[in-house]
């Protein structure tokens, strides 16, 4: 998988435009790399430069959206740490995961697609994302540690991990799931999971 200061290239931002409205226009897995390369006016040769198929460019938006959510965690979190009293941290990291869902997300559409795939590279890009994703939990994680939001003899990667399992599960229950109340939202299992280590 590609380098991600490519998210800082027009030209790649133009492609992962151009693609987001293709998928939602005609979902991903009608969605063609010839497609890609008409809409957004750029030469078959500047579409391989990043990626070697579409496969793969659906995972880097998936690496994109991990991207702007750690940035969006970041500002929200350290802005809102410094204004507030340390009882109120816990609802604001618990608020942040809460955004995180959305059935009509590009993310889920892309995720479930490429599940649903059965081939070696499709296995290393997702297993890519994961580890990504991975990462970047665990440093939110350590990051509410510093903070006295979450206990400090949580093991911060174990934790991602789990909160990674329930995620990943959450986005295939919202689409088998018709009825509100059947829904689960990933901030009712953090506040589960905080309290039970509490």
């Amino acid at each position: 998988m590609a380098n991600s200061t490519i998210y800082d290239n027009p030209s790649f931002q133009h492609i992962l435009f151009i693609t987001e409205a293709i998928i939602l226009e005609k979902g991903c897995r009608n969605t063609t790399l010839k497609d890609i390369i008409e809409k957004s006016g750029l030469s078959k040769g500047a579409i391989y430069h990043y990626v070697d198929s579409k496969d793969e460019l659906f995972g880097l938006i998936l690496k994109s959206k991990i991207t702007e959510m750690n940035e969006k965690f970041h500002k929200t979190i350290t802005h809102s740490l410094e204004e507030i009293s340390p009882d109120s941290r816990f609802g604001v990291v618990s608020q942040f995961f809460h955004s995180r869902q959305n059935t009509k997300d590009i993310g889920n559409l892309i995720f479930i697609y490429l599940l649903s795939q059965d081939n070696e590279k499709v296995k290393k890009i997702l297993h890519d994302v994961f580890k990504y994703s991975k990462e970047t939990g665990t440093q939110w994680i350590k990051m509410g540690q510093e903070n006295g939001v979450i206990p400090s003899n949580i093991d911060a990667a174990k934790m991602a991990s789990l909160l990674m399992t329930f995620s990943y599960g959450l986005r295939v229950t919202q689409i088998l799931t018709t009825s509100e109340e059947d829904k689960v939202e990933l901030s009712d299992i953090f506040h589960l999971i905080m309290k039970t280590l509490s």
